[in-house]
C-alpha cells in the first residue's frame, strides 16, 4: 500500500511522495520509516519535524516542519483510525456452540450463534441473545438476560438476575451485580454493638452499547435498579455503587469512585480518580475534573475541580491568590524594612 492509496482511501490531499510505500501504523515519537502517524493534538507538533514517519496525517490548515510525507484531510486523528485496521491482524473469531468444559444449568435459552468458551457456568434460567460471546471462566448467575451481541472477556462475574441490553461490552475481570455497602448496628443483649448487613436485594441494569473496562465493581441496588444509560462507556477500576444512576452517553475514566443513590445525567464526563459522594446529582453534559472531590450537587453544563470540588475558574483564582499572598508578603517585608531606616 502507498500514500497515495491511503491518501485515497481517506479523501486526503497528498504533499510530497505519493508512491512511498507503507507498512505499518505508529504515534509520531514511534514511528519509523514505512509507517503512518497523525497530528491531532496541537502539543504534540513539535514532534512532527524529529518524525520518522514515512507519511502523517495532518489537517488542511496545519503549517509546519516535516521531513515526512503529508497527508492533509479534516480530521486527523479519524484518518488515522479509519486506516489503522488494514495494518493489524484480523478480529479473533469466537465459533458458535457451548464448549464441552462449560456448565449450563437448567431452562437456560441460547441464542442463534453464541458461543460461550471453557470452563465458563452459565446459571439457571438464563437468556442468551443471538450471537452473544461469553469467554473463558465466566460466571452467570440465575437468571441473567443478556440482549444480542453481548460480549463478557475472561474472568467476568454476572450476579444474579442481571439484565443486559444489546451489543453490551465487559472487559477482564469485572464484577457486576456484587452487593452494594450496606450495613446498620444494633445493640446487643450485653451492651456490645453488633453490625448487621443490609439486603442489598435489587439488580444492575446494563442499557445498549454499555461498555465496562477491566476490573470494574458495580453493585447491585439496595432495592430497585443501578442503571447505566444507553452508550455509557466506563474505564478500567471504576466503583458505581448501589442505586447510582448514570445517563446516556456519559464517560468515566479510571479509578472513579461514585458513592450510593448518586444520580449522573447525560452526556456527563467524570475524569480520573474522581470521588462523588452519595445521594448527588450531575447535572447533564457537567464535567468533573481529575482527582476532584463532589461533596454537593453539580449543576448542568458546568465543569469542577479540586477537593471540595468549585467551578473550575473559581478554582483557577484561588491558584493566583497563592502567588498573589507570596508577593504581598515580599512587599510588606520591604516596606517594613524601609520604616525601620527611617
Amino acid at each position: 500500500m502507498t500514500v497515495a492509496d491511503i491518501a485515497a482511501i481517506v479523501s486526503g490531499t497528498v504533499e510530497g511522495n505519493a508512491g512511498a510505500p507503507i507498512t505499518g501504523v505508529a504515534a509520531l515519537r514511534d514511528a519509523l520509516e514505512g509507517d503512518v502517524s497523525f497530528l491531532a493534538n496541537p502539543k504534540y507538533a513539535p514532534q512532527v519535524a524529529a518524525s520518522e514517519a514515512t507519511a502523517i496525517f495532518v489537517t488542511k490548515e496545519w503549517k509546519g516542519e516535516s521531513r515526512a510525507t503529508l497527508i492533509r484531510v479534516e480530521h486527523p486523528d479519524r484518518a488515522f483510525a479509519a486506516i489503522v485496521p488494514r495494518f493489524m491482524p484480523p478480529p479473533v473469531v469466537h465459533p458458535s456452540g457451548i464448549h464441552p468444559t462449560a456448565v449450563v444449568g437448567e431452562d437456560v435459552v441460547v441464542g442463534d450463534g453464541v458461543s460461550i468458551g471453557p470452563y465458563s457456568v452459565i446459571g439457571k434460567g438464563c437468556r442468551l441473545g443471538a450471537r452473544c460471546v461469553i469467554e473463558a471462566h465466566v460466571v452467570l448467575g440465575e437468571g441473567c438476560v443478556l440482549g444480542d451481541d453481548v460480549h463478557l472477556y475472561p474472568m467476568v462475574s454476572v450476579r444474579e438476575r442481571i439484565r443486559m441490553g444489546n451489543r453490551v461490552t465487559v472487559h477482564n475481570g469485572s464484577v457486576i451485580g456484587s452487593d452494594g455497602y450496606g450495613y446498620t448496628i444494633k445493640m446487643g443483649e450485653d451492651g456490645t454493638p453488633i453490625v448487621e448487613k443490609i439486603a442489598q436485594l435489587g439488580i444492575v441494569e446494563l442499557c445498549d452499547d454499555v461498555e465496562i473496562g477491566a476490573n470494574v465493581t458495580i453493585d447491585r441496588a439496595r432495592f430497585g435498579v443501578t442503571r447505566l444509560g444507553r452508550s455509557v462507556k466506563v474505564d478500567n477500576l471504576v466503583q458505581i455503587a448501589h442505586n447510582v444512576q448514570v445517563g446516556e452517553c456519559t464517560g468515566i475514566v479510571s479509578q472513579v469512585g461514585i458513592s450510593g443513590s448518586t444520580h449522573v445525567g447525560k452526556g456527563v464526563m467524570l475524569w480520573g480518580q474522581a470521588g462523588i459522594a452519595g445521594h448527588l446529582n450531575i447535572g447533564d453534559g457537567a464535567q468533573v475534573l481529575a482527582q476532584s472531590g463532589i461533596t454537593k450537587d453539580v449543576p448542568a453544563g458546568t465543569r469542577v475541580m479540586g477537593s471540595p470540588a468549585i467551578e473550575q475558574r473559581d478554582f483557577i483564582k484561588t491558584l493566583t491568590l497563592t502567588k498573589a499572598v507570596g508577593k504581598l508578603k515580599q512587599r510588606l517585608a520591604d516596606l517594613e524594612s524601609t520604616m525601620e531606616k527611617l
